[in-house]
Protein backbone atom coordinates (compact mmCIF):
# COMPACT_ATOMS: atom_id res chain seq x y z
CA UNK A 1 0.00 0.00 0.00
CA UNK A 2 2.77 2.64 0.86
CA UNK A 3 4.42 1.56 -2.69
CA UNK A 4 1.24 2.42 -4.02
CA UNK A 5 0.91 5.69 -2.12
CA UNK A 6 4.76 6.78 -3.23
CA UNK A 7 4.07 5.97 -6.89
CA UNK A 8 0.83 7.97 -6.88
CA UNK A 9 2.84 11.21 -5.22
CA UNK A 10 5.94 10.50 -7.88
CA UNK A 11 2.48 11.02 -10.77
CA UNK A 12 1.11 13.92 -8.83
CA UNK A 13 4.48 15.90 -8.61
CA UNK A 14 5.43 15.17 -12.42
CA UNK A 15 2.07 16.23 -13.49
CA UNK A 16 2.10 19.85 -11.40
CA UNK A 17 5.68 20.29 -12.99
CA UNK A 18 4.65 20.09 -16.35
CA UNK A 19 1.12 21.97 -15.84
CA UNK A 20 3.70 24.50 -14.29
CA UNK A 21 6.14 24.78 -17.04
CA UNK A 22 3.21 25.25 -19.59
CA UNK A 23 1.60 28.16 -16.89
CA UNK A 24 4.89 29.72 -16.98
CA UNK A 25 5.34 29.29 -21.29
CA UNK A 26 2.00 31.13 -21.02
CA UNK A 27 3.12 33.81 -18.39
CA UNK A 28 5.99 34.18 -20.63
CA UNK A 29 4.76 34.07 -24.08
CA UNK A 30 2.08 37.11 -23.13
CA UNK A 31 4.17 39.47 -21.24
CA UNK A 32 7.39 39.05 -23.83
CA UNK A 33 8.21 41.87 -25.30
CA UNK A 34 8.66 42.14 -29.24
CA UNK A 35 12.09 41.66 -30.26
CA UNK A 36 13.59 43.35 -33.06
CA UNK A 37 14.56 41.83 -36.47
CA UNK A 38 17.12 39.41 -36.51
CA UNK A 39 20.07 40.83 -38.43
CA UNK A 40 22.50 38.57 -39.99
CA UNK A 41 26.54 38.48 -39.89
CA UNK A 42 26.41 39.20 -43.86
CA UNK A 43 23.62 42.31 -43.22
CA UNK A 44 26.35 43.52 -40.53
CA UNK A 45 29.23 43.17 -42.93
CA UNK A 46 26.91 45.12 -45.63
CA UNK A 47 26.08 47.66 -43.75
CA UNK A 48 29.33 48.71 -42.02
CA UNK A 49 30.99 48.59 -45.51
CA UNK A 50 27.86 51.20 -46.77
CA UNK A 51 29.26 54.67 -47.40
CA UNK A 52 27.07 57.40 -48.44
CA UNK A 53 28.62 59.58 -51.26
CA UNK A 54 28.93 63.04 -50.66
CA UNK A 55 27.88 64.57 -54.45
CA UNK A 56 30.21 67.00 -56.13
CA UNK A 57 27.31 68.89 -57.82
CA UNK A 58 24.11 69.36 -57.50
CA UNK A 59 22.76 66.19 -60.02
CA UNK A 60 20.39 64.30 -58.50
CA UNK A 61 21.54 61.31 -56.47
CA UNK A 62 19.45 57.48 -57.14
CA UNK A 63 19.00 56.75 -53.45
CA UNK A 64 19.43 52.65 -52.39
CA UNK A 65 16.75 51.24 -51.56
CA UNK A 66 16.10 50.87 -48.08
CA UNK A 67 17.67 48.28 -46.05
CA UNK A 68 15.16 45.62 -44.55
CA UNK A 69 17.93 45.26 -41.65
CA UNK A 70 17.56 47.52 -38.31
CA UNK A 71 20.14 50.31 -38.13
CA UNK A 72 23.62 49.31 -36.87
CA UNK A 73 23.43 52.10 -34.09
CA UNK A 74 18.91 51.67 -33.05
CA UNK A 75 17.84 51.63 -30.36
CA UNK A 76 17.56 48.03 -29.81
CA UNK A 77 19.92 45.18 -31.76
CA UNK A 78 19.10 41.44 -32.23
CA UNK A 79 22.12 39.60 -33.75
CA UNK A 80 20.49 36.60 -35.65
CA UNK A 81 22.98 34.01 -33.97
CA UNK A 82 22.24 30.52 -34.36
CA UNK A 83 20.65 28.53 -31.23
CA UNK A 84 21.77 25.17 -29.57
CA UNK A 85 21.02 23.53 -26.31
CA UNK A 86 24.23 22.00 -24.73
CA UNK A 87 22.18 18.79 -24.24
CA UNK A 88 20.93 18.55 -28.20
CA UNK A 89 18.82 15.83 -27.73
CA UNK A 90 17.75 16.42 -24.33
CA UNK A 91 20.54 13.85 -22.84
CA UNK A 92 21.81 16.46 -20.06
CA UNK A 93 24.41 13.21 -18.61
CA UNK A 94 27.81 14.44 -19.14
CA UNK A 95 29.34 15.92 -20.96
CA UNK A 96 26.29 17.65 -22.11
CA UNK A 97 25.25 18.23 -18.65
CA UNK A 98 29.26 20.69 -18.41
CA UNK A 99 28.42 21.73 -22.25
CA UNK A 100 27.42 25.65 -22.14
CA UNK A 101 31.12 26.57 -23.25
CA UNK A 102 31.36 24.72 -26.00
CA UNK A 103 27.50 25.14 -27.13
CA UNK A 104 28.40 29.43 -26.76
CA UNK A 105 31.32 29.13 -29.02
CA UNK A 106 29.77 26.76 -31.87
CA UNK A 107 26.60 29.25 -31.60
CA UNK A 108 28.97 32.27 -31.75
CA UNK A 109 31.11 30.37 -35.14
CA UNK A 110 27.61 29.74 -36.76
CA UNK A 111 26.54 33.29 -36.47
CA UNK A 112 29.78 34.31 -38.53
CA UNK A 113 29.44 31.28 -40.97
CA UNK A 114 26.29 32.60 -41.73
CA UNK A 115 23.97 29.16 -40.91
CA UNK A 116 20.53 28.66 -40.06
CA UNK A 117 18.77 30.01 -37.04
CA UNK A 118 19.00 27.03 -35.14
CA UNK A 119 22.00 24.20 -35.64
CA UNK A 120 21.31 20.79 -36.74
CA UNK A 121 21.18 18.57 -33.69
CA UNK A 122 23.23 16.05 -34.94
CA UNK A 123 25.74 19.13 -36.19
CA UNK A 124 25.59 20.50 -32.93
CA UNK A 125 26.26 16.87 -31.11
CA UNK A 126 29.42 16.39 -33.92
CA UNK A 127 31.02 19.87 -32.65
CA UNK A 128 30.23 19.81 -29.33
CA UNK A 129 32.07 16.30 -28.47
CA UNK A 130 35.04 17.50 -31.14
CA UNK A 131 35.57 20.54 -28.33
CA UNK A 132 35.04 18.16 -25.49
CA UNK A 133 38.06 15.98 -27.14
CA UNK A 134 40.21 19.10 -28.08
CA UNK A 135 39.89 20.14 -24.42
CA UNK A 136 40.86 17.13 -23.19
CA UNK A 137 44.04 17.13 -25.24
CA UNK A 138 44.83 20.88 -24.16
CA UNK A 139 43.84 20.68 -20.48
CA UNK A 140 43.09 17.08 -19.16
CA UNK A 141 39.70 18.06 -18.29
CA UNK A 142 36.52 19.70 -20.52
CA UNK A 143 34.35 20.85 -17.28
CA UNK A 144 34.02 24.51 -16.15
CA UNK A 145 36.78 25.70 -18.53
CA UNK A 146 37.82 29.43 -17.68
CA UNK A 147 37.74 32.40 -20.20
CA UNK A 148 41.22 31.79 -21.25
CA UNK A 149 40.73 27.94 -21.61
CA UNK A 150 37.65 29.49 -23.82
CA UNK A 151 39.51 31.11 -25.89
CA UNK A 152 42.53 28.96 -26.13
CA UNK A 153 39.73 26.16 -27.54
CA UNK A 154 37.88 28.39 -30.17
CA UNK A 155 40.90 29.48 -31.81
CA UNK A 156 42.48 26.40 -31.78
CA UNK A 157 38.79 24.84 -33.01
CA UNK A 158 37.53 27.56 -35.56
CA UNK A 159 40.59 29.67 -36.20
CA UNK A 160 38.79 32.82 -34.41
CA UNK A 161 40.44 35.60 -33.04
CA UNK A 162 39.66 36.64 -29.64
CA UNK A 163 39.14 39.38 -27.05
CA UNK A 164 38.87 39.60 -23.51
CA UNK A 165 37.28 42.41 -21.84
CA UNK A 166 37.40 42.68 -18.22
CA UNK A 167 34.59 44.82 -16.31
CA UNK A 168 32.84 45.75 -19.07
CA UNK A 169 29.93 48.00 -18.77
CA UNK A 170 26.30 48.24 -20.42
CA UNK A 171 27.35 50.88 -22.31
CA UNK A 172 30.30 48.68 -24.02
CA UNK A 173 28.24 45.67 -24.04
CA UNK A 174 25.57 47.37 -26.68
CA UNK A 175 28.78 49.04 -28.44
CA UNK A 176 29.95 45.53 -29.32
CA UNK A 177 26.51 44.54 -30.15
CA UNK A 178 26.11 47.05 -32.36
CA UNK A 179 29.07 46.13 -34.22
CA UNK A 180 27.79 43.07 -34.81
CA UNK A 181 29.96 41.34 -32.24
CA UNK A 182 28.28 38.88 -30.27
CA UNK A 183 29.57 38.23 -26.35
CA UNK A 184 30.13 35.18 -24.77
CA UNK A 185 30.40 35.56 -20.92
CA UNK A 186 31.02 33.46 -18.04
CA UNK A 187 28.32 33.63 -14.98
CA UNK A 188 27.38 33.12 -11.64
CA UNK A 189 25.12 30.00 -13.13
CA UNK A 190 22.40 30.86 -10.15
CA UNK A 191 22.84 34.27 -9.96
CA UNK A 192 20.78 34.66 -13.93
CA UNK A 193 17.96 33.26 -11.63
CA UNK A 194 16.61 31.44 -15.04
CA UNK A 195 13.08 29.53 -14.33
CA UNK A 196 13.51 27.10 -16.58
CA UNK A 197 17.23 25.71 -15.30
CA UNK A 198 16.50 22.76 -12.44
CA UNK A 199 16.80 23.93 -9.47
CA UNK A 200 19.22 25.68 -7.78
CA UNK A 201 20.69 25.88 -11.10
CA UNK A 202 24.77 25.42 -12.39
CA UNK A 203 27.46 27.19 -10.06
CA UNK A 204 28.80 28.25 -13.18
CA UNK A 205 27.40 28.95 -16.74
CA UNK A 206 28.65 30.42 -19.94
CA UNK A 207 25.98 31.97 -22.61
CA UNK A 208 25.70 34.41 -25.25
CA UNK A 209 24.70 37.72 -25.29
CA UNK A 210 23.33 38.54 -29.02
CA UNK A 211 21.44 41.70 -28.36
CA UNK A 212 19.23 44.20 -26.49
CA UNK A 213 15.64 45.71 -26.52
CA UNK A 214 14.80 49.20 -25.16
CA UNK A 215 13.55 48.06 -22.37
CA UNK A 216 16.73 47.23 -20.42
CA UNK A 217 16.90 43.58 -21.23
CA UNK A 218 19.82 41.74 -22.81
CA UNK A 219 18.72 39.24 -25.59
CA UNK A 220 20.67 35.80 -24.39
CA UNK A 221 21.24 32.60 -26.89
CA UNK A 222 21.04 30.66 -22.87
CA UNK A 223 22.35 27.23 -23.80
CA UNK A 224 21.34 26.04 -20.40
CA UNK A 225 17.41 25.42 -21.28
CA UNK A 226 15.88 24.23 -24.85
CA UNK A 227 13.81 27.30 -24.01
CA UNK A 228 16.90 29.49 -23.96
CA UNK A 229 16.28 30.55 -27.86
CA UNK A 230 16.92 34.76 -27.27
CA UNK A 231 16.30 34.22 -23.82
CA UNK A 232 15.86 38.00 -21.80
CA UNK A 233 17.21 39.13 -18.87
CA UNK A 234 17.81 42.55 -17.47
CA UNK A 235 21.09 44.36 -18.21
CA UNK A 236 21.14 44.07 -13.99
CA UNK A 237 20.63 40.64 -13.59
CA UNK A 238 23.42 39.87 -16.73
CA UNK A 239 26.11 42.70 -15.33
CA UNK A 240 25.56 41.18 -11.61
CA UNK A 241 25.86 37.66 -13.25
CA UNK A 242 29.35 38.28 -14.80
CA UNK A 243 32.11 35.88 -13.29
CA UNK A 244 34.28 33.73 -14.74
CA UNK A 245 35.27 30.14 -12.87
CA UNK A 246 38.07 30.33 -10.19
CA UNK A 247 36.53 27.58 -8.10
CA UNK A 248 33.32 26.51 -6.45
CA UNK A 249 33.82 28.19 -3.27
CA UNK A 250 34.08 31.77 -4.55
CA UNK A 251 32.46 31.81 -7.67
CA UNK A 252 30.86 35.58 -6.71
CA UNK A 253 34.70 36.46 -6.80
CA UNK A 254 35.67 35.60 -10.14
CA UNK A 255 36.88 38.28 -12.59
CA UNK A 256 34.35 40.43 -14.65
CA UNK A 257 35.42 38.79 -18.13
CA UNK A 258 33.70 38.45 -21.42
CA UNK A 259 35.03 37.33 -24.56
CA UNK A 260 34.56 38.73 -28.02
CA UNK A 261 35.40 36.19 -30.75
CA UNK A 262 36.11 37.44 -34.79
CA UNK A 263 36.68 35.48 -37.56
CA UNK A 264 39.86 35.65 -39.29
CA UNK A 265 39.79 38.56 -42.08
Amino acid sequence: MQKKHLIIVAVLVLVFGIVAVRVLDAMRGQSAPKLPAPITYQEVEEINAKTVPTPATTKAVTQPKPSTAPSIRAAEMNLAVPFTVQAPVGDWGQPYQDACEEASVLMVKEYYANGPSVIDTNIAIKEILAMVALEDELFGYNIDTTVAETVLFAEKMYGLKAEILENPTVAQLKARLDKGQPIIFPAAGRVLKNPYFTPPGPLYHMAVIRGYTKNNQFIVNDPGTKRGNAFLYSFDTIMNAIHDWNGEADILEGKKLVIILHPQK
